[in-house]
């Protein structure tokens, strides 16, 4: 490769003790459909003692465009990615991890989203070997907004990233963390991007879980190693993002990490190492105090939620109990009170506990099930016959209602429907069927439905808990969702002019009615 031609993309790889591992790296990335021409490859060996140099400098003996920097052993990849970094001379860079592998059309599909995206950053879907993904981060998208998309979901290092945004920082991995340090450094990232895709359409990288267990995640951690990760990416989001939906959703993210990442080890470890257990709690508190506000209890789980609470403010016995609960073993049961919903996690109205009601309150998280067997018109009357029945509570005597509501005045017709029998759903749902009719002609017992655009929903109801979908999406298979003819709903001869409504699907298939008033056709 011509040392003046500024490569595509520079392929960054720290290597300790990654054999066998680091072969399939290497011949994933000289085998990129991109081809070689296009690429730099810059691997750092951190002192390993299994091979891994002497695979690496095999390795730059048959590819020029591979350039091996042996250092001695770091302590972890910040440094030796860092060090690949200063060395790299791309319009993007892209970090590779010694034990994963690229798919062959990898880097040409981030390269070709990036230039003709004009993007800064391009997350690559991953694939996990023996390890957990985010399949709603890799979501295929031109573009991705940081604060609204999943993509914040995703804080591994593996994706295009403009170099220029690098340089222009300087961003660089804390070389003082062997765990949590990606976190850091692609939040740094993500908040100075212009623009992020995500290419989630192919299968670009192959995250690996070492059969031998020496990926770096799997050694044990000190407190402060555990929580100072968590510490450091807070404060950088806290200090740099002011939008409001971007603060609770980001933070909410960590809040989650420090869940499952360091508060459920220090559970663990109470009993055998309460020094460490003690640090974590504290250090966990902290971060709670500093950085809580309650709006973020809806980017957890509500389990989690429950949790964070009682950490803070209950009996660490209270806590530890809820952390060792296991939903997936014992499934909570709702609870349908007064027009409300609580699901029964542990410690639900324990009075020791003192937790309250809201946290348990799933209400607004219910969503109702339904689907549109018939469409039929009779006259002016339209008639509309499925089921429907809101998860968890199964069906109640108790009938739902047609709602058609104009799109722009919000103005709301309604119509009752009759539950009737649907024995093919399955236990608790014998009653889930409907049929409604509505006459148009003479809505809520008045005139006719009058001029614009209504939109059709379904209010739902079991245990007097009611929740409100729009109809139509989920549809019988053969039920006609083409445009009908118009019907006359109502006359004006003296004006010379009559109301005709029109049904028809959305393009995202969901059921509207058009009224629009007219001329009377004229004879002859």
């Amino acid at each position: 490769m011509s040392r003046e031609r500024v490569p595509d993309i520079s392929v960054i790889i720290a290597a300790y003790n990654a054999m066998p591992y680091l072969t399939e790296c290497l011949d994933s990335v000289v085998g990129q459909t991109l081809g070689m021409d296009r690429i730099e490859v810059i691997a750092v060996d951190d002192g390993s003692t299994d091979g891994s140099g002497a695979e690496l400098d095999r390795y730059a003996s048959l590819h020029p465009q591979l350039q091996v920097v042996h250092q001695a052993n770091s302590g972890g990849p910040g440094g030796p990615r860092n060090r690949a970094l200063d060395l790299a001379r791309g319009r993007y860079a892209f970090a590779l991890d010694a034990d994963d592998y690229l798919g062959p059309e990898a880097l040409e599909r981030l390269l070709r989203m990036a230039d003709t995206q004009n993007s800064d950053v391009v997350l690559a879907r991953q694939v996990g070997l023996g390890r957990t993904v985010s399949e709603k981060a890799h979501r295929h998208a031109t573009e991705a907004d940081l604060y609204t998309s999943e993509v914040y979901r995703s804080l591994h290092s593996a994706k295009l990233i403009r170099r220029e945004i690098i340089e222009d920082g300087p961003v660089r991995y804390p070389d003082d963390l062997w765990y949590g340090e990606d976190q850091v450094f692609v939040t740094a990232v993500y908040l100075a991007a212009r623009k992020i895709s995500v290419v989630g359409d192919y299968d670009c990288y192959f995250l690996r879980r070492r059969e031998d267990g020496q990926n770096i995640t799997s050694r044990s951690r000190s407190a402060d190693e555990t929580v100072r990760h968590i510490e450091r990416v807070m404060a950088l989001v806290a200090d740099r993002v002011q939008d409001p939906v971007g603060r609770r959703r980001m933070i909410g993210r960590h809040f989650r990490s420090l869940i499952r990442t360091a508060l459920r080890p220090a559970v663990t470890a109470r009993h055998d190492y309460p020094e460490f257990t003690a640090e974590v709690y504290a250090r966990g508190r902290a971060l709670v105090r500093a950085y809580w506000t309650p709006d973020m209890g809806e980017e957890l789980p509500r389990i989690d939620w429950i949790r964070l609470y009682a950490f803070v403010s209950c009996p660490p016995g209270a806590f530890e109990q809820l952390m060792e609960y296991d939903p997936a073993k014992e499934p909570p049961v709702d609870l349908a009170e007064n027009g409300r919903v609580y699901r029964c996690f542990p410690l639900f109205r324990d009075t020791a506990a003192g937790l309250p009601d809201v946290l348990f309150d799933v209400t607004a998280k219910l969503r109702a099930q339904h689907h549109l067997e018939t469409m039929t018109f009779r006259g002016s009357r339209m008639i509309l016959t499925g089921h429907a029945y809101v998860e968890t509570l199964g069906t109640g005597p108790e009938p739902g209602a047609l709602v058609l509501r104009e799109r722009d005045s919000g103005r709301e017709h309604t119509a009752e429907t009759v539950p009737v029998a649907s024995p093919d759903l399955g236990e608790g749902l014998e009653r889930a069927g409907f049929r409604t009719e509505m006459n148009l002609a003479a809505v809520d017992g008045g005139g006719p439905l009058g001029p614009g655009t209504w939109d059709v929903f379904l209010d739902v109801r079991a245990q007097d808990v009611t929740r409100r979908v729009r109809l139509g999406r989920k549809h019988a298979p053969d039920l006609d969702r083409t445009a009908r003819r118009p019907r006359v709903l109502a006359q004006d001869p003296q004006g010379g002019t009559e109301l005709a409504v029109s049904p028809y699907f959305t393009a995202h298939d969901n059921l509207t009615v058009e009224v629009a008033r007219r001329f009377l056709p004229t004879a002859g």
